[in-house]
């Protein structure tokens, strides 16, 4: 192995590259270009095919965007053909459909070699985007269009060694009914290879906002979005098009790094950041290649992915972008790796089939890099990002250790992370007592006369609080406002507060969020913040025993109106240094799609702050599941609970990482009695969903937290791999910083192996 050996062009050309952000009408042969326009008898500059390429390319002497997009009037009039005559001569095709003469769309034609350009360039996945309605200038319908491109899509796939998409474009600049138009093309043909749906064309005066009709429909349809978005304007661009468009993927973002704020929020919420290295340049975007900021990005923990944009206009291929980004930006092999990777985890395809090419195209680069003779020892030292991704990068075989049976005593040892503890429902029995039976047992008088009820002792409290019997909805409800009521003094929220602590620490809790309704605690005469602030001063008193402590401000939809809600939004973002790191809205009944509009104000506030939003959700269907992630711009789903009945709604969340809050709650088995009870968790893991275990409201149950997820691993037939990867998620899917996220799964992973050795468990895969 040689150290610091320079990773050459055909090295790059070798290794297997997923392009995202590639134009159809961009990346046409210049030969086809010519070939086509003399069939057709189109009119061009000339017909000598190096004098025509001084209109073409643009890699000398481009002197920004206008003159760049000056050679799309050209290749654009080659594409407005419904069909034409291949010719004998045309060999390579004419074998490929095995006829003498058949008739096929230009576009088709242009689709297919482009893919077959990209396949000899070492592209083995290639998202190609087009806007349907620059190809109807001569009579061509946009469903005749969108057949052309399908069909060579096909072809491709059928004759060529790799897999393509499509992703249909709207455009900023023409009428937002059109764009409208568009997305539900792109919706009726997503059987077909559309994979995702884009916004194009100036920025600066077309905000992508004015589209909202359009991305209503594909968000609604849960079809991938990604924008052109900070290539020629600024961060602010960038934001309206994640928070108003939901941009799952962000095209060119030079922009984002005018707001560190926003890239931040990208990424801890994983938005990719497709960059056109040349294209930026030759628009003069930059100043020079040295002056993009992909290294920047990379370095923070963004994912970036590499794209040519228009190989034919920059004259480039993605091999020579990749040895440009090397050369320039000093990349090592482990780096390249990883962008590799980013490219392969961003595709628009489903995470099965994802994340099968990205484990495929990762182990194929470091064979490639390894048969070269190149330096891998960074590889294996970043080995936890790779096996995280289900990739094995180091070299020894290990044995493994067969799985042991699963035991609440493994369970028990396990560190844990619960990002749903609610303080006015976690307090222990015992201490909810002594608070009844202080000062003249005046709150257990008060409590009896409130709810009728007669209380000897606490064994008849903890039945009403309990309900060994079986909770129902009303039962629910009077527990809770009993156990509110114990909480509505300073003092009382210190002691609940440290009670809850207490048995975090029991049960080896070393990060929680604890969500926290500040005018639920008021009636005693504190306010909103003085209430929080009691949590806040003693935070640090159980942070120097070794928990992590957050929290998350809610709101209820059956108790808090629109002006409450801003005002627990403004008091969770004015708290953000204190440690609150969300907004949460829970409650029995989720907001209805149509009353959204009411709590706009919250939301867009919220967006603007890039703040984390938590919500319950998908009780009773797909609406509210849907209006959540759109127009709330929730990060994380709490219940969920008929999500298994929308395939579509499922693979969504899978592919973007959507994690969903679930605990042994009554109203999980209301919700979703059609199963065996906690199959949900199962059937959610099985297809690829984030689920977090979390206690949420563990005084309402007999069980601890460690027997809730005994029991959840019981029923689901989970094995100790299948219980650590669902541990786990809760330090991958906090609502902390992308830093900070590494440090806690790097400790979980520490802390997990270490234990598991001791029972004999060498290597375990607790990825």
């Amino acid at each position: 192995m040689i150290p610091n050996k320079e990773i050459t062009f055909e090295i790059c050309k070798q290794l297997p590259k997923a392009e995202l952000h590639r134009h159809l009408d961009g990346s046409i042969r210049l030969t086809t270009l010519l070939e086509l326009a003399v069939e057709e008898k189109i009119e061009l500059p000339t017909y000598d095919l190096e004098e025509l390429s001084t209109y073409i390319l643009k890699d000398k002497n481009c002197n920004g965007l206008p003159h760049f997009l000056e050679a799309f009037q050209y290749t654009l009039k080659v594409m407005q053909t419904a069909r034409m005559l291949i010719k004998s001569n045309q060999n390579q095709i004419k074998e490929y459909l095995n006829f003498f003469f058949f008739f096929l769309d230009s576009i088709t034609r242009i689709f297919y070699e482009m893919c077959e350009d990209a396949i000899n360039d070492g592209v083995t996945y290639l998202e190609v985007r087009f806007s349907p309605v620059l190809h109807t200038e001569k009579g061509l319908s946009l469903s005749a269009v969108m057949e052309a491109v399908c069909e060579g899509l096909a072809l491709a796939e059928m004759k060529l060694p790799m897999k393509a998409s499509i992703i249909v474009c709207g455009l900023r600049h023409l009428s937002p009914s059109v764009t409208k138009d568009l997305a539900e093309v792109a919706w009726r043909y997503r059987s077909k290879g559309v994979r995702g749906f884009d916004l194009a064309g100036p920025e600066d005066g077309f905000g992508s906002k004015y589209h909202k009709e359009a991305f209503q429909v594909i968000r609604s349809k849960c079809i991938n979005v990604t924008l052109h978005s900070g290539e020629d304007s600024n961060w602010e661009s960038v934001a309206d098009s994640i928070h108003e468009c939901g941009a799952n993927r962000i095209g060119h973002g030079i922009a984002i790094q005018q707001n560190p704020q926003l890239l931040d929020y990208m990424i801890n919420r994983g938005i990719p950041i497709e960059c056109c290295l040349t294209s930026n340049l030759q628009i003069k975007g930059i100043k020079s290649i040295a002056d993009h900021p992909i290294r920047r990005y990379f370095d923070k923990g963004a994912v970036v992915t590499l794209c040519c944009d228009n190989t034919t206009m920059s004259n480039i291929t993605l091999s020579g972008e990749f040895k440009l980004a090397i050369d320039t930006f000093n990349f090592s092999v482990e780096e390249v790796i990883r962008l590799i990777d980013h490219s392969f985890a961003s595709t628009f395809l489903d995470a099965p089939m994802k994340d099968r090419l990205r484990i495929e195209s990762v182990k194929r680069a470091i064979e490639i890099f390894r048969d070269a003779g190149y330096d891998l020892e960074p590889l294996y030292q970043n080995a936890p990002y790779y096996l995280e991704r289900g990739i094995n990068v180091t070299l020894p075989v290990y044995k493994f250790t067969p799985i042991p049976t699963m035991s609440l005593d493994i369970i028990s040892n396990l560190p844990k992370a619960d990002l749903h503890c609610r303080l006015d429902g976690s307090v222990s029995i015992g201490l909810m007592w002594d608070e009844m039976v202080a000062n003249d047992y005046k709150l257990l008088k008060a409590v009896q006369a409130r709810f009728n009820l007669k209380l000897a002792d606490i064994n008849e409290f903890r039945s009403v609080i309990q309900c060994p019997s079986g909770h129902t909805v009303e039962t629910i409800q009077r527990a809770k406002k009993i156990m509110n009521m114990l909480l509505q003094t300073a003092e009382q929220l210190q002691r609940g507060f440290d009670d809850v602590m207490t048995r975090a620490l029991q049960d080896k809790v070393s990060y929680i969020e604890v969500h926290f309704r500040p005018a639920s605690h008021t009636f005693g005469g504190l306010s909103l913040q003085d209430a929080f602030q009691v949590l806040v001063d003693r935070r640090v008193h159980w942070q120097d025993k070794g928990l992590t402590i957050a929290f998350i401000l809610f709101v209820s939809p059956s108790r808090d109106d629109p002006v409450s809600f801003f005002e627990i939004a403004q008091m969770a973002v004015a708290n953000r240094q204190k440690s609150v790191v969300g907004f949460g809205i829970f409650g029995t009944d989720v907001i209805p799609p149509s009353e959204m509009k009411y709590f706009r104000k919250t939301f867009d506030f919220l967006k603007s702050q890039n703040f984390n939003v938590v919500q319950f959700a998908g009780h009773s269907g797909i609406e509210s599941m849907v209006s959540t992630i759109n127009d709330a711009g929730a990060s994380r789903l709490s219940g969920a609970f008929q999500v298994n009945h929308f395939p579509e709604m499922m693979n969504y969340l899978a592919n973007y990482r959507i994690p969903v809050e679930l605990s042994l709650s009554e109203y999980l088995k209301i919700f979703t009695s059609e199963f065996s009870f906690t199959s949900p968790v199962r059937h959610m893991t099985d297809n690829n969903v984030p689920v977090v275990i979390c206690s949420l409201r563990s005084s309402l149950y007999t069980f601890t937290r460690n027997e809730m997820l005994f029991e959840i691993a019981k029923n689901s037939q989970f094995n100790l791999l299948h219980v650590l990867r669902l541990l786990r998620n809760a330090f991958s899917y906090n609502f902390q910083d992308f830093n900070t996220k590494k440090q806690l799964k790097k400790q979980f992973d520490d802390i997990s192996t270490t234990y598991l050795e001791t029972l004999g468990i060498k290597n375990p895969q607790i990825y």
